[in-house]
């Protein structure tokens, strides 16, 4: 027989008694059984092993059972017999093996319940093995059944059987994993007698009541704590201060430390004498003092007193005046947080410093989301540039003093700390800040202060564990000596020498330079619930004398052997041989404090873990030597471990060797994890209760919002929904976590982003959903059962993608935004309409499932023309016309880090391979290396050309290359930019337009119609650096982007043509050409022989490159300026204007890409991406609501549609057989509509039978710009670019009609048309030419114009009064193209709005008196002009007054009239349409005015996707807001419907 694997060897023999470990956990001897997983080729035989293993196990069970739970007998027996008769299925051997496993556990967790373990099993634990037995009986059942048919039948449907008996396995292997599970939490976690708690009734409610009063104060507090220090805008870390009254950090000893304070005074006062019999603390270590450098660094291990001495130095430099700042960092909550240091530092320097307050004020203001952008960010806008107006204004303080204790225990994974980086940028301007900080000399905080130049030269290092022995063990000697004597004072008998010299001599050595284990057996000694400091003081040293060896040379770990002693001797003998109850609670809330994310108190515990407080006080009084425990009547205050070391001692097997105390972290954090699941049942919507008249308005403008959220939101609470994410994704999830998981996820995702809106925290919430997404993904086919959590957690991380800046900023109007504009297949969607029954609704428009953008963003104002992906995929780059780049986070598209320095168009933008460097180029002929991290500018070079197009990284990042405008490439080495090679080429008055190093070192650009490819390998550096060209490659059309393969075995020529030309590299040769329409942006390689493609103006595609067929097209109808791809092949980045957009490759591509390692994990993420969708009709020319908002009409290329607004039904289809239409306009009471076209037709059709009644000829061949209706709705009148202004009458059906020319300029077009109420007078906006244009003869004129004839872009504007014949009465020059205009009902106001944003209010009484008598002046009048709005970048597309005429109203803003500029007769006729709501769009939100109150409110938060076209240089209409109606030309040139009637 041959040898066997070791895994059938232990099958074989499993039915021997498995000996319970005695400080094992039971996952870790579940592990400790696994063996290699045997090769395929053992076949039947290995099956039949296999199972036989499974069927000892399972003997194993039944007999067990029998003894610890008999109603389990009876189905596992059963299931034994069943599973004999399925010896041959091999196919489910993976699954058989991880079932052996768990039975195992199974069986010892049976062990620990029979008389000879914990006793009875709790009646939960007996509930959770009946409920077991049933599940198991039904797979018997089920396999029965499956057994009982026939032979013929079976061999039908082999596969089918094959595949249920696998699923059975796999069913089976869940179940005993969640019993296992669910009982070693029940067992070693959780308090079987519970009941026993009772018995303190109402005394112990009274005791919880008081607690939550208590706790609600002191949240009230840190409230109070930031109004007074916190900066609007700013988070503020209370809690973090030197003198935060709940800290539990004290000062150092009298007499300890002398010489190590004092080293560190003379740094904060250089020049001071210092004491002469002081001997210098450094003079063992070649240590060169300086104490003119502006920082000063205190590091040593853990545990050597570095904390204490940060406060004792923050004391007495506050003491002293000079302590501006304080940060003493945590692992829990926002003291970990990097970000929240420079804001705490920037907030307090503000009350110290008046005049930088001020500064700081108008930043923060400045900078609304300053709180999340980068730390190099957050120095320079929060204190360089507030410290640079405060110091112009007088002389500053001197010396101020900033202390950041533990910057170690800050999260932060960067190579060479975060903080530092930043604080190396800036250090030279911070003056006359001096920092000091402390640290443990980890990895990247150590190559942070050395490897940084500037850190370098301004830090002075004071190295605490290479203080003389000598002096740290006498101040340890000191420390233990006075705290004996208060022990002794404090008990009769002894007196205040009870403790002999030696001993503590003694245990000073034993602590070998950590004042940790002095304090921790300070505080053991002296416990007040053992009352016996002897007897204390006796059980350590017993341990202690036999520790007092040398510890050899061992593992790592093996320095805390000592001090892992004396802690587990603190836990014995505060919990002498504990009972399986109290041994539960003591590990369930040891591990909870020792795993939780923040600091909580015993009531806050006790809330979490569902315990009396009681029971919390009971574990934690008895340790008062290891954790830092509030008195009993202020449990507010957080429990604190005093030493982290002690954490770490709990949940290291290696180091605590007691199952009794060892916390096992998976089991724990499942605990946990179900319990903030639980909690968080109570999220319900508008959990503050606001009051309804609030809601309209956003967080910070909620006065009260601080006290309810005290009020409504526990800290328990609190705490499971920042922090259930984290303890899910380290816990061991089984049946009732995962149905806990569901249920919430059902009915509470949109309650819990609320309350992370409420508490600040959503930034997180992607990176969270995200987490558990790949953790449940990964365990999917192994461990986990079908489940639709994942789909949901990924329905609502699509919904913080899309609405991430209204989620963050209001908490209710999420709601409203996620129940319009969420795809009707989300079920987000249906829940937030269930819970805020928006009144507000979407009648056309509404996508079906989730598009293919997870987040789009506006930038600003100016059009991006440059991007770039970080090579984590993490952050994307954003260069724009005005020469700024925005690093934006990719989850959110937040706004990370902005590097300014280019003076003009940001061209090109490049990553390095590390991801923290940026090369950008710009058209102002500048080269910048960008620090990413810090913002910091590393080189700048400036080329000999005015633009430069493309930057490029070597793979190794050694060299960067450059292409200009003036026919070179520019090569330089990074570290030594002054060695540079320029790439020659013999093309003539060509840029070049693209540079990329292929991965083999080789570089390759594009320059006109031909692809250069040089050997960067064969440059001499030290010589003349001349550099070799390899070939050319030669196109018939100029070349827009080149790409090389990973293998650089292929290269793509992107052309300006739209074809994409692929070559053999080595040899030169044409392999294919790929056609496209529109021009090449973008080209990225993927392995599998895959090209991703993106285009101008046409779909992105990614080609296959071996057969030159597309594998998928992602729709993109709009000009793209701009693209890139993710190095992950998940995302692509484009934008269009300033809106940048992240999107996401549908799943079917997604699935033609396969890589390794991480990235495999986060393409299982997106594999239930649903398809892009579109409505399916040709891009949207234009929108217009009728003025009565029944109906809006939609007008494509050769067709209109009719829609009825309060059904979204398309009532008609018009066709016409004209060009495309160019403006539309509606009639005064809705029941005619006209449509002027591109060949100068302009139709009227009627808007209830779609019968058309005017059908007016061209002008000329010259477009239409301009149609307005007479009120009587018989005529109606059309401007055109020829500058004549028609009047037309309706006729009869499709009869063509002539008009007449009411007036005509030549030269001049016609750009805007109104009418006044009676029909009397027109206003018309005229687009003059390049020629001045000549004025009306005076005598003509009514009112002169205030201005003369100003030029601008190549052309001369104007504003005109008409009387009805058409005459010219009054003319206005502006200095800017004007887009529309209005009259106000009684015709004595007018209003003109312009492409810069601004809107003109004239007074036309004098020319319109009211009765319209008109009297001519001599010498004619001056019409008054008003300013109503500072300018800005939107074209005004639309204006009117309000119905109440006390404001005015755009597309895009609203102005309030003071009396006098208001119209003089106002009649509001609530009948008619105008006196109904307005509405119009700014920044970002839709806005309701209604007739009773001018005050403008918040209706909805509109998204990117859906807003209308910016672009102020489109005149197409694409807003129209009349009545409750309002009509949207969406971004992707779809129409959108909102209803607004029930608002």
């Amino acid at each position: 027989m041959p040898q066997l694997p070791a895994l059938e060897r232990s099958l074989l023999s499993i039915g021997r008694t498995i000996p319970l470990s005695e400080s094992e956990p039971q996952a870790n001897r579940n592990m400790a059984r696994r063996s290699p997983t045997p090769e395929p080729s053992h076949g039947r035989g290995l099956a039949e092993t296999v199972l036989n293993g499974l069927l000892q196990v399972l003997t194993i069970t039944e007999k067990v059972s029998s003894i610890a739970y008999p109603p389990l007998q009876v189905p596992v027996g059963a299931l034994l017999v069943v599973l004999k008769a399925y010896k041959k299925c091999k196919e489910a051997n993976e699954t058989i093996k991880s079932l052996i496993m768990r039975i195992e556990s199974l069986n010892e967790m049976l062990r620990d319940i029979s008389p000879t373990g914990h006793g009875e099993p709790s009646p939960a634990l007996k509930q959770r093995l009946d409920a077991f037995a049933k599940k198991v009986q039904s797979i018997v059942n089920d396999a029965k059944a499956l057994q009982s048919r026939g032979r013929l039948a079976k061999l039908l449907s082999a596969a089918d059987y094959t595949e249920k008996v696998k699923s059975w396995f796999e069913e089976l292997c869940w179940h005993v994993h969640s019993l296992v599970l669910a009982g070693t939490i029940d067992i070693t976690l959780t308090v079987h007698e519970i009941a026993i708690g009772q018995q303190h009734g109402f005394t112990e409610m009274g005791r919880r009541f008081d607690n939550v009063d208590e706790g609600i104060e002191g949240i009230r507090n840190d409230i109070h704590s930031l109004g007074t220090n916190a900066i609007p805008g700013l988070r503020y870390v209370p809690h973090a201060r030197f003198d935060f009254g709940r800290s539990g950090r004290s000062a150092c000893d009298q007499g300890t430390r002398v010489e190590v304070l004092e080293k560190i005074y003379s740094w904060l006062r250089p020049g001071t004498q210092a004491q002469e019999d002081l001997s210098d603390p450094l003079s063992d270590v070649d240590v060169e003092w300086d104490s003119g450098r502006p920082i000063l660094w205190i590091h040593a291990l853990a545990g050597a007193g570095k904390t204490t001495l940060a406060e004792t130095v923050a004391r007495r430099c506050h003491a002293e005046g000079i302590l501006a700042a304080s940060f003493f960092c945590a692992r829990d909550g926002d003291r970990s947080d990097i970000l929240c240091i420079i804001q705490n530092i920037a907030s307090d320097l503000a009350q110290y410093w008046p005049q930088f307050r001020d500064a700081l004020f108008a930043a923060s203001k400045a900078n609304p989301h300053i709180q999340v952008a980068s730390a190099s960010q957050q120095i320079k806008t929060l204190l360089v540039e507030p410290l640079h107006v405060a110091k112009a204004q007088g002389e500053p303080p001197k010396n101020l003093i900033v202390i950041v204790d533990a910057l170690d225990e800050c999260k932060d994974d960067s190579a060479d700390s975060t903080l530092l980086h930043a604080l190396s940028l800036h250090i030279s301007l911070l003056a006359p800040l001096k920092f000091i900080i402390t640290s443990r000399p980890v990895a990247n905080i150590t190559r942070g202060f050395r490897a940084l130049e500037a850190l370098l030269q301004n830090t002075q290092e004071l190295p605490l564990d290479r203080v003389t022995p000598a002096l740290t063990e006498r101040d340890i000697v000191t420390f233990l000596r006075r705290r004996f004597k208060e022990i002794g004072k404090q008990y009769r008998g002894l007196d205040e020498d009870w403790v002999s010299e030696e001993k503590v001599k003694h245990l000073a050595r034993l602590s070998e330079g950590l004042f940790i284990y002095a304090a921790t057996v300070a505080s053991f000694v002296e416990d007040k619930r053992a009352l016996d400091p002897r007897r204390q003081l006796d059980v350590l040293l017993p341990p202690a004398l036999a520790e007092s060896t040398p510890i050899p040379n061992g593992p790592a770990g093996s320095r805390f052997a000592v001090l892992d002693t004396l802690y587990g001797q603190v836990l014995h003998s505060s919990f002498e041989s504990p009972y399986p109850p109290l041994q539960a609670r003591v590990k369930r809330v040891l591990g909870t404090i020792a795993l939780a994310e923040e600091r909580l108190s015993p009531s806050e515990l006790a809330s979490l873990l569902g315990d009396t407080t009681d029971s919390i006080w009971g574990i934690i009084h008895p340790l008062r030597s290891v954790l830092a425990v509030p008195s009993e009547d202020e449990a507010h205050r957080g429990i604190r471990i005093i030493h982290l070391s002690f954490a770490d001692f709990l949940i290291d097997r290696n180091r605590c060797t007691d199952k009794a105390f060892y916390i096992h972290s998976p089991t724990q954090h499942s605990l946990v994890a179900l319990r903030c699941l639980e909690l968080m049942q109570s999220l319900k919507y508008n959990i503050c209760e606001i009051d309804s008249e609030h809601a309209c308005l956003l967080n910070n403008e909620v006065l009260d919002l601080p006290a309810r959220i005290a009020q409504h939101i526990s800290p328990a609470l609190r705490y499971a929904c920042k922090y259930w994410t984290r303890h899910l994704c380290r816990a061991e999830i089984g049946e009732d976590l995962l149905v806990m998981l569901e249920g919430f996820c059902e009915a509470h995702l949109l309650h819990w982003l609320e309350a992370l809106s409420l508490l600040g925290c959503v930034d997180g919430a992607v990176d969270a959903l995200q987490s558990v997404q790949v953790f449940l993904n990964a365990l999917k086919g192994r461990s986990l059962r079908a489940t639709e959590a994942p789909s949901l957690l990924y329905d609502c991380e699509r919904v913080v993608r899309a609405f991430y800046p209204i989620i963050s900023t209001s908490s209710l109007h999420m709601y409203s935004t996620v129940a319009i504009f969420a795809p009707l297949d989300s079920p987000l969607h249906h829940l937030a309409a269930e819970d805020a029954r928006p009144s507000l609704a979407m009648r056309v428009g509404a996508d079906q499932t989730w598009s293919s953008t997870l987040a789009s963003r506006a930038t600003g104002t100016s059009n991006i023309r440059a991007l770039a992906f970080s090579p984590d995929g993490m952050c994307v780059a954003c260069g724009d016309e005005e020469g700024t780049i925005q690093l934006r986070n990719t989850h959110t598209g937040a706004q990370m880090q902005v590097l300014e320095g280019h003076t003009n168009c940001v061209l090109c933008v490049k990553f390095s391979l590390t991801g923290k460097e940026l090369l950008s180029g710009s058209s102002d002929g500048t080269v910048y290396v960008h620090d990413v991290a810090t913002g910091a500018r590393l080189h700048e070079w400036r080329e000999q050309s005015d633009a430069v197009f493309s930057v490029a990284w070597s793979l190794d990042g050694v060299l960067a290359a450059s292409a200009s405008g003036n026919d070179t490439v520019r090569l330089r080495k990074v570290a030594s930019p002054e060695k540079m090679v320029v790439l020659q080429h013999d093309s003539e008055h060509h840029y070049v337009s693209d540079v990329v190093f292929a991965p083999n070192g080789d570089i390759l650009f594009g320059s006109s119609a031909t692809c250069y490819i040089w050997d960067t390998r064969s440059i001499n550096w030290d010589a003349d650096a001349n550099i070799t060209l390899i070939r050319k490659l030669a196109h018939d059309s100029e070349i827009r982007v080149v790409a090389v393969s990973p293998d650089s075995r292929l290269v793509a020529c992107g052309l300006e043509s739209g074809r994409i030309v692929l070559w053999n590299k080595s040899d030169g040769r044409q392999l294919r050409s790929l056609p496209g329409r529109t021009h090449v942006i973008s080209l990225a390689f993927y392995p599998n022989n895959l090209l991703a493609a993106a285009y101008r103006s046409s779909p992105f595609i990614l080609w296959d490159v071996t057969t030159g067929a597309p594998v998928k097209t992602m729709i993109n109808d709009q000009a793209t300026h701009a693209a890139a791809f993710a190095p992950d092949g998940l995302l692509i980045v484009h934008a269009i204007g300033s809106q940048v957009q992240i999107r996401l490759w549908p799943s079917e591509f997604k699935q033609a890409i396969s890589f390794v390692g991480g990235v495999v994990q986060r393409c299982r993420l997106y594999t239930i991406a649903p398809r892009s969708t579109a409505d399916g009709l040709e891009p949207l020319g234009l929108a217009a609501t009728s003025p009565t908002g029944k109906h809006v009409l939609a007008g494509y290329w050769d067709k209109l549609r009719i829609y009825e607004a309060s059904t979204g039904r398309c009532m008609r289809v018009i066709r016409h057989d004209s060009s495309s239409v160019l403006t539309t306009t509606w009639s005064p009471m809705g029941n005619l509509f006209a449509c002027a076209q591109k060949d100068g037709v302009v139709n009227v059709w009627k808007a209830d039978t779609g019968e058309r009644v005017g059908n007016f000829p061209g002008h000329s061949s010259d477009d239409v710009t301009a149609v307005a209706f007479m009120p009587n709705e018989q005529h109606i009148l059309f401007g055109s670019n020829d500058g004549e202004i028609c009047k037309g009458r309706m006729g009869q059906k499709g009869k063509k009609m002539t008009s007449d020319v009411l007036f005509q300029s030549d030269g001049n077009m016609i750009v805007a048309l109104a009418v006044s109420s009676d029909g009397q007078w027109i206003l018309s906006a005229v687009n003059g030419s390049w020629q001045r244009p000549p004025d009306p003869p005076s005598a003509d004129l009514l009112a002169i114009p205030s201005r003369q004839p100003v030029e601008h872009s190549g052309g001369y504007y104007s504003l005109r009064l008409h009387d009805a014949t058409g005459r010219v009465v009054w003319i206005e020059h502006h200095p800017s193209f004007i887009s529309s205009v209005a009259f106000s009902d009684d015709c004595t106001r007018a209003l003109a709005g312009n492409s810069e944003g601004e809107v003109f209010l004239y007074d036309l009484t004098q020319l319109i008196p009211l009765g319209h008598v008109v009297s001519r002046s001599s010498p004619p009048l001056a019409v008054p002009e008003r300013r109503l709005r500072p300018p800005c970048m939107d074209q005004i597309k639309y204006l009117s007054f309000t119905a109440d005429c006390r404001g005015i109203v755009t597309d895009g803003s609203h102005a309030f009239l003071s009396p006098e500029q208001r119209p003089l007769r106002i009649q509001p006729n609530p009948a008619s349409p105008r006196f109904a709501a307005a509405y119009f769009y700014e920044d970002g939100w839709l806005w309701r005015i209604d007739p009773a109150d001018s005050n403008p409110r918040r209706l909805s938060w509109i998204p990117p996707s859906f807003r209308h076209d910016m672009n102020r240089y489109n005149p197409s209409l694409s807003w129209s807001a009349h009545a409750h109606t309002i009509a949207m030309k969406t971004r992707e040139g779809r129409l959108a419907i909102l209803d607004a009637s029930q608002c």
